[in-house]
């Protein structure tokens, strides 16, 4: 069971792939053992459809993934989740029709609106009204508190001081 907390994140994959892309796993074992210290502590969630979108391309980062799969500190998309990221996108078209790209990113809204958690993406707001809405607009739209701020995250969840 998640405990509420404001400061437990929910992260969008953009994230893990720039952390593996700022910070690789075979060069910096310290920082990625403390981010899987702190997900086995709840402190940040880890969703199964975000593992789902992370490429064997990047093997390392797919390798780290499939461990905290296999260690069960992987969250699952319920169906009432779907249920509501679908309503989400209803209401705040985010899903690229054509490509199916951003499916994900309403899963990460629908989970952190259900838990009262924040969401950590990369993602910048849209920057016309006639683009699809990205996290950062949704999250404003009902009230969700997110960063994209790494900085930010990485204090809040304990692996920076203040």
């Amino acid at each position: 069971m998640i405990m509420p907390n404001n400061k437990i994140y929910v992260i969008d994959t953009n994230i893990l792939i720039n952390f593996s892309d700022w910070v690789p796993i075979r060069l910096n074992n310290i920082f990625w053992n403390d981010l899987e210290g702190l997900l086995a502590k709840d402190r940040w969630i880890l969703l199964d459809v975000v593992v789902g979108e992370i490429k064997s391309s990047n093997k390392d980062l797919h390798n780290w993934c499939m461990k905290q799969k296999n260690n069960d500190r992987v969250k699952k998309i319920e169906d009432n989740d779907r249920n509501r990221a679908v309503e989400i996108n209803n209401n705040f078209p985010m899903i690229d029709e054509t490509t199916g790209r951003s499916t994900v990113d309403t899963y990460v809204i629908a989970y952190a609106e259900k838990h009262n958690l924040k969401i950590f993406s990369k993602e910048s707001g849209r920057a016309l009204d006639n683009q699809l809405f990205k996290i950062p607009d949704v999250c404003k739209e009902l009230s969700i508190p997110y960063t994209r701020t790494p900085k930010v995250f990485l204090r809040e969840v304990g692996i920076t001081p203040n």
